[in-house]
């Protein structure tokens, strides 16, 4: 099984990062920088049913 990459766009807030994940129309929040990743491949997971493994992310767009 290959894995599949997805874009997200993170913007810093006065509570943490929002993570918007355009590809599956969903966003998430994380409360540092170093969460992110995780929050938004979780966040896709859920979503999507593609096992958390198989899914990696690539910040497109950081703002803050």
């Amino acid at each position: 099984m290959v894995g599949q990459c997805f874009d997200i766009e993170i913007t810093r807030d006065a509570d943490g990062w929002i993570i918007r994940i355009p590809e599956v129309g969903r966003a998430t929040r994380a409360t540092s920088r170093a969460s992110v990743e995780l929050a938004a491949r979780e966040c896709i997971a859920t979503w999507t049913g593609i096992p958390i493994g198989y899914v990696a992310v690539y910040v497109a767009s950081e703002t803050g």
